[in-house]
């Protein structure tokens, strides 16, 4: 007898589901058929020219997310416009190791006479000849070299390392860069 009721109550289960599932059918299919199929803003239409507006703004979007920016100096640092203390030694550094000074001159146990160059930081030993970063070595003084390059002849008098000047403005010499 059990199994008959168990039996009896799965099968009203069933129907009762079923049932459910009719009603919730019915409902969705009313819903659906009370969406008109044309909009009502079908009777509003775009000008030709608000159209073609759209239609620029569009192509001008595109363009600039395919544009490539490629440049060898980040345009929005600001030490490009304004220069602190930082900014200025180092172009300070990059001007004395490219710069081709004598920095003294020689005579070795032989007599001969050797020049001391230097050169991107570093200290060239050079004699009459010779070729030092392009510059062939022409004539070796005491106080002076010649040398040629790229056709010309230069002259290079002994020097020492040059030195950055101290800046006058207060602020820098107190270690505040000024650029609030």
């Amino acid at each position: 007898m059990q199994f008959r009721f168990v039996k009896d109550l799965a099968i009203a289960l069933i129907v009762i589901l079923l049932g459910v599932m009719i009603v919730r059918l019915v409902v969705i299919d009313r819903t659906v058929s009370a969406v008109p199929d044309s909009s009502v803003h079908i009777q509003e239409s775009v000008t030709d020219t608000l159209m073609s507006r759209i239609r620029t703004i569009e192509t001008s979007i595109q363009d600039r997310k395919e544009f490539v920016f490629n440049t060898s100096k980040d345009p929005l640092r600001q030490g490009n416009i304004i220069k602190d203390n930082v900014d200025r030694l180092k172009e300070f550094e990059e001007m004395v190791r490219n710069t081709f000074r004598l920095a003294t001159t020689a005579i070795d146990e032989y007599g001969n006479k050797i020049a001391y160059i230097e050169y991107q930081d570093i200290l060239h030993e050079a004699r009459v000849g010779e070729v030092v970063a392009g510059r062939r070595i022409l004539e070796i003084n005491d106080r002076n070299i010649r040398y040629s390059y790229g056709g010309s002849t230069y002259t290079a008098n002994l020097m020492p390392r040059p030195r950055m000047e101290e800046e006058q403005n207060p602020y820098l010499r107190a270690g505040i860069s000024g650029n609030w």
